[in-house]
This record gives structure tokens, sequence and C-alpha cells, in this order.
């Protein structure tokens, strides 16, 4: 897992057709998740937490994909790569990025406005 701090950038290939983007936030989704109680040995219920980023779109070569499209990314799928010295994040294609602005997914919306208003507060 690569990590996910602010400004850095992000590369995805997309089938030759490449999209950047820049890491705006960091944040953190919770979920409920199993885990085995070592007392026990039996499976519980326990409260995890995934990294994920909100990016926006630097430049695309993919004419679906507008610059300045916001969209979340959890932070497992990123692999770190170097490039002319500088740390940088691939990504292989964009149909595991959640873009804000497509059809069915107003919680990403959603999520990304809730981190842009924690900021502001």
């Amino acid at each position: 897992m690569a990590y996910l701090k602010p400004n850095l950038f992000i590369f995805i290939k997309n089938n030759g057709m490449p999209i950047s983007a820049m890491i705006e936030k960091v944040a953190f989704r919770k979920y409920w998740g199993k885990r085995k109680d070592k007392a026990t040995g039996q499976m519980v219920r326990a409260r995890k937490s995934m990294p994920y980023a909100i990016c926006k779109v630097m430049t695309s070569k993919d004419p679906e994909i507008a610059l300045g499209a916001q969209f979340t990314i959890v932070g497992y799928k990123l692999q770190n790569v170097t490039v002319k010295g500088k740390t940088a994040l691939a990504f292989h294609n964009k149909y595991e990025v959640e873009f804000a602005d497509e059809l069915g997914n107003e919680w990403v919306r959603r999520l990304i406005l809730e981190e842009s208003a924690d900021d502001s507060k």
C-alpha cells in the first residue's frame, strides 16, 4: 500500500489514455469489520478504518474525464513509483476510481463535501 500524502502526483494508465491528478486531501473511511478475539478465538465485530485520497484531475486524454473532476481512491490500490527522482503514485485503470460527477455516485459527492466542511471548521 502506498503512503498517501497531500500534493502527491497520481498517474492512471487507463488503456493508453492517461490521466494525471493531485491528491487534495487524505481521509479515512470507518467501517465495521470482523477480527478474531485473542481470548476466545471467536470472530467479533470491530471498527476498522481505510485510508483514501480525495483527488483532482490535472490532465486527461480521456474525453469522458473532465479537467478539475474530483474523485476518491482507496490507498491500497495505488503503487509507489519514482519519476525523475520524485515520488509519485501509479494506478492501472480508471474503472476502480470513484468519480463524483458520475451517475450513481452521490455518496462520493457527499463524502467530498463532508471532508471539505471538516476543513473549514
